[in-house]
């Protein structure tokens, strides 16, 4: 491909935090998890190795192998060419191995502390904090109204797409750490917000975001109106459902086709989701929306609800009115604009409101005035604390609703705050020992680069609903995973971005072989005056001379690590090399962490001239 010669190129200086982002998928995961790595052993059919890896960091790894919202997924350079891989399906398989394996999870060597936290809430925030606590020695115990953990996770998501095995193994290593979980007990009514302050040395609150968020619309006092995180916590913990032949679910999140479906399950024949924005606005993965259309719920776009119509103190439907798309609003995202006399009606007997949570913060008591705005509990958002001493927050109770990993994350980093204040300390001194191991002979795995993405098995629609039990319905699995060669397939099609392109200038004699041989075409040779650096190349380059030269770059986000360039090169000026990193403490301690978890745990600084 030729090249403009006046074109300037953006080159960027390379550095271990440039190196670490260029993993884009472990940079994508709020727990830091080292995707990539785990993807390389399962494709070695290293499984066990690789469920290790995938758990190490992620306090929630058996949820996240069903539900995660794998942004993972989103980042995968793989998606540039053709599909990103099936992260999170090569992370069920590896769970499901393991479980299946009989082989025990290795606890690790903790070291007791005497200070006690409790934490408010086991959902995915909760146990993210206790986890982590608990690793450090500190005596945890979970505060919980429900009868089991899991939080929104249990309560709010199917268990024909979350079993609820996985939600107890995630529970359950927890527990083996130490940590005490205190079920069906209400704070403020079995124990009180003061006792937990007078027993504890430190409190996190993780209670989620479970209370619905009213319609401002006329017609919500219907009988026939059940909000989506009601209606999904009953039919999660077996309680009796109400459900007629004709739902409308308001809304456009995973909740909403969480009830869509489950509505289904429990006898209704027509299922419409009304959504105010189009499909692509949708935060809810196209897998998700695939599997919730398959089922027979039909997708109404651009139409937000005016009234719900009533006969009878019963419901008897829905008034919409039609939207176009305006400018973006704080979300960034295209706002909703009504279009004057659009207006339509869609009949119902149920309708099922699902547009947003909120925190209940009733529990917390008023003389400790907490700092409390739009129904959030403000915290400072370096150190997760409240304005109460030695109080936390985090997870959807302080940044409203979220995915679970996301939730995991905030509460990863707030155990990482607590322990600073705990601790008296403000970081920890830790090297990060950067790795790099050349490798002249790297071999991609055969057919790599043209393997398709693996489907993930799912059932016929005839056996997602085979009984007139909705009990039955509800608990039978949608997908089913994948067999251990889909799996390694799948995993085989992975990039491996820890390894990367490097050139010798020294040896380099700019014969142009390298950009010859490229599939991709992703390297040239420019003058060096169409260079627009940052960081202290300039310096290199002025210290060589800007006039006259030539220069070898590559585009290393489309690069898809062949190595034809390496074995082309006829002076060996081009290496492949493998990008490592660990990180150990003053005291000798080992961090598995991933660098920018480590980064964000105040353990090392971020280097300059990152991307």
């Amino acid at each position: 491909m030729a090249i403009d010669p006046n074109q300037e190129f953006l080159v960027q200086p390379v550095d271990a935090s440039w190196l670490q982002c260029n993993i884009e998928c472990q940079e994508a995961c709020p727990v830091g998890t080292n995707c990539r790595g785990y993807l390389n052993l399962a494709a070695e059919g290293r499984f066990e190795e690789g469920y290790i890896l995938s758990r190490e960091p992620n306090p929630v790894a058996a949820m996240c192998a069903y539900v995660c919202s794998a942004p993972c997924e989103r980042a995968c350079r793989r998606g540039d060419i053709d599909r990103p891989l099936a992260i999170r399906a090569i992370k069920r398989f590896l769970v499901e191995w393991h479980e299946n394996s009989g082989i025990p999870d290795e606890m690790p060597l903790i070291v007791p502390r005497t200070e006690k936290v409790a934490i408010i809430g086991a959902g995915p925030a909760g146990l993210a904090t206790a986890r982590e606590l608990a690793i450090r020695g500190y005596r945890c115990t979970v505060f919980d109204s429900l009868p089991y953990g899991g939080g929104t996770m249990l309560i709010g998501v199917p268990a024909f797409r979350l079993p609820r095995e996985a939600i107890e193994m995630d529970v359950r290593l927890i527990e083996r750490l130490g940590v005490r979980f205190r079920f069906n007990t209400t704070i403020g009514v079995d124990v009180t917000f003061e006792q937990l302050q007078a027993e504890f040395d430190a409190i996190a609150i993780s209670a989620g975001a479970m209370e619905a968020v009213p319609l401002d619309i006329a017609g919500g006092e219907l009988e026939g109106v059940q909000y989506g995180v009601d209606f999904m916590k009953k039919a999660n913990l077996g309680e009796p459902v109400e459900v007629g032949q004709k739902v409308v679910i308001i809304g456009g999140g995973y909740t909403a086709m969480d009830c869509s479906r489950t509505s289904l399950r429990h006898g209704a024949t027509e299922v419409t989701i009304a959504y105010r924005r189009t499909r692509s606005e949708l935060v809810v993965d196209e897998e998700e929306l695939g599997e919730t259309e398959r089922e027979g719920v039909r997708m109404e776009f651009l139409a937000s609800p005016v009234e719900i119509l009533g006969r009878d103190r019963r419901v008897a439907g829905v008034r919409f009115i039609r939207n176009r798309l305006g400018q973006p609003d704080a979300t960034g995202r295209r706002a909703p604009v009504p279009i004057p006399g659009s207006e339509f009606v869609v009949e119902a007997d149920t309708v099922i409101p699902a547009v947003s949570q909120a925190a209940d913060t009733s529990f917390l008591p008023v003389e400790a005035r907490f700092d409390i705005a739009r129904g959030r509990v403000k915290v400072d958002p370096g150190t997760y604390a409240t304005n109460v001493r030695g109080v936390f927050a985090c997870g959807d109770f302080v940044t409203g609703p979220t995915t679970l990993i996301e939730a995991a994350g905030h509460g990863k980093l707030c155990a990482y705050a607590i322990d600073r204040h705990l601790a008296g300390r403000h970081d920890v001194e830790v090297d990060a020992n950067v790795r790099i191991v050349s490798s002249w002979r790297h071999e991609m795995p055969e057919l790599y680069d043209v393997l398709p993405r693996q489907h993930v098995p799912t059932a016929p629609l005839a056996m997602r609903m085979p009984s007139t039990d909705p009990e039955v319905n509800f608990t039978t699995p949608v997908e089913h995973g994948y067999a251990a060669s889909a799996a390694v397939a799948e995993s085989t099609r992975c990039l491996m971005c820890n390894y990367n392109i490097w050139f010798d200038g020294f040896r380099c004699v700019l014969c142009g072989a390298c950009a010859d041989v490229c599939p991709e075409g992703v390297i040239h040779m420019i003058d060096v005056n169409q260079l627009k650096a940052e960081g202290e190349l300039p310096e290199l380059v002025d210290a060589y001379g800007w006039d006259g030269g030539a220069v070898m770059i590559l585009d290393e986000e489309r690069c898809i690590r062949c190595a034809l360039c390496v074995k082309r090169c006829p002076y060996d000026a081009i290496t492949m090399e493998r990008f490592e990193l660990q990180e150990v403490s003053d005291d000798g301690r080992l961090y598995k962490e991933s660098y920018r978890d480590a980064q964000l745990a105040g353990m090392i600084g971020v280097a300059g001239g990152a991307r």
